[in-house]
């Protein structure tokens, strides 16, 4: 069984090297296709020994990961985009499951789950790969769409891909949905052009429409956003059914960043549920308008219901709120200050740090309700159940935080049980 590892690449000097090094002891051949790098790129993937091929851009993703499928001899490929990267876990399961499948004339690659995940390596967002990482190398299986490029094989039926779900144990970890990487304008304005490009020759393509409302909301182009997931809609089709969870999402978000009036966004909200109720990103972000509308127990009602549904979460699609569950956590714990509710507060704060003693926030507001109930000697003691007095950055943090809520004898006590050498660290 012989294996390529294909990628496509321009200006990816801080990405390609992990990408292709990762993968050394599973593949045979690494493809690099640049499109016009002008940084070290070409020379990182010579000195890793990937073959080089250099492909004029032509404004067609696919034109150019097929050009890399031309120059590939694998039974099998492996298409990653630089800022994608196998789980350390997941590595020594490819061969395996590659193998396991070769002599299955009835699948055509195999679907690993993504997570996005940020510049620190916590998870944005969780979902299975629409277009398949891994397939078999066969003169029938292309990629089409000249952005947002996906898979299809001429050979099956409705040019479907045959593809087995083996995300529960591949995993690929996405970097490029950092902030920081998708504040990239040029990149976004580039790809909205070549969206607009390809609605001119297919205005009727549900899938097109979305994508360009994606690429509005990342510019923060909301009412654009919103217009254009309409038509996604207005066109979609019973095949694509995979996309319209997201499409009335994007809906959502885009009419609660503008101020809709409430009424118009529970519309959209009741006939999202309607047909997708057990998709929790959808919850979430009605109680974020809620809270918005000053509707305090509304707001209650609709996050404990998304985490409600994140905890049993079973589809296959993008949920924001499942990879940030603690976030809709503290939305909920602030939408219980706003109702006064301490229980409620305690419990959910508690909860939270008893996973995360180092969610700051919370450990702030944990400690200002406990001051306006307890005594601060309650208070020490209830905290030494949570953080380690012997450890330095455990005491760092609740002196901060005892100075944040301006409580002289909290703040004594946890600078008095600081050592000398601990004292001269904070002053620095």
């Amino acid at each position: 069984m012989y294996i390529s590892q294909c990628l496509i690449a321009k200006n990816e000097e801080n990405n390609i090297e992990f990408c292709l090094s990762h993968l050394k002891s599973v593949v045979n051949e690494q493809i690099v296709v640049d499109t016009g790098s002008t940084d070290r790129t070409v020379e990182i993937a010579e000195r890793l020994g990937a073959k080089i091929f250099h492909f004029e851009w032509i404004n067609d993703f696919s034109a150019a990961r097929n050009f890399a499928l031309e120059n590939a001899k694998g039974d099998w490929i492996i298409f990653l985009d630089c800022d994608e990267y196998f789980s350390e876990n997941s590595v020594p399961l490819l061969k395996k499951y590659m193998k396991a499948f070769s002599r299955d004339k009835n699948t055509d690659g195999i679907v690993c789950e993504m997570i996005h995940i940020d510049k620190d390596n916590n998870p944005m967002a969780v979902v299975k790969n629409i277009s398949a990482r891994i397939f078999k190398r066969k003169g029938t299986i292309r990629y089409e769409n000249k952005i947002h490029e996906v898979l299809y094989n001429s050979a099956r039926e409705k040019r479907r891909i045959h593809a087995v779900d083996k995300g529960n144990v591949l995993k690929i970890y996405h970097t490029g949905y950092d902030s920081e990487v998708v504040s990239d304008r040029k990149k976004n304005e580039r790809n909205i052009s070549m969206l607009i490009e390809s609605i001119k020759e297919n205005p009727t393509s549900s899938k097109l429409h979305y994508y360009l409302a994606k690429e509005y909301l990342i510019l923060e182009r909301y009412q654009e956003a919103v217009d254009s997931s309409f038509e996604a809609l207005r066109y979609r089709k019973n095949d694509e059914k995979s996309y319209y969870t997201i499409i009335y999402n994007n809906i959502l978000y885009g009419m609660y960043a503008l101020n809709y009036p409430i009424d118009e966004v529970r519309s959209i909200f009741e006939e999202a549920v309607k047909h997708y109720p057990e998709f929790p990103d959808y919850h979430r972000l009605m109680g974020l308008c809620y809270l918005k509308n000053n509707d305090i127990d509304s707001a209650i009602a609709a996050l404990e219901r998304c985490i409600e549904i994140c905890k049993s979460y079973s589809m296959s699609v993008e949920s924001s709120s499942v990879a940030e569950i603690n976030m809709v956590y503290k939305i909920l714990i602030q939408a219980y200050v706003y109702a006064d509710n301490i229980s409620k507060i305690a419990e959910l704060s508690t909860a939270l740090l008893n996973a995360d003693k180092y969610e700051y926030d919370v450990l702030v507001l944990l400690m200002q309700i406990f001051l306006r109930n307890e005594s601060e000697a309650d208070i020490i003691d209830f905290f030494k159940k949570l953080y380690d007095y012997n450890i330095f950055k455990d005491k760092m943090y609740l002196l901060k935080a005892a100075e944040h809520n301006k409580s002289i004898a909290l703040t004594n006590y946890y600078a008095g049980i600081m050592s000398e050498a601990e004292k001269l660290v904070l002053k620095r």
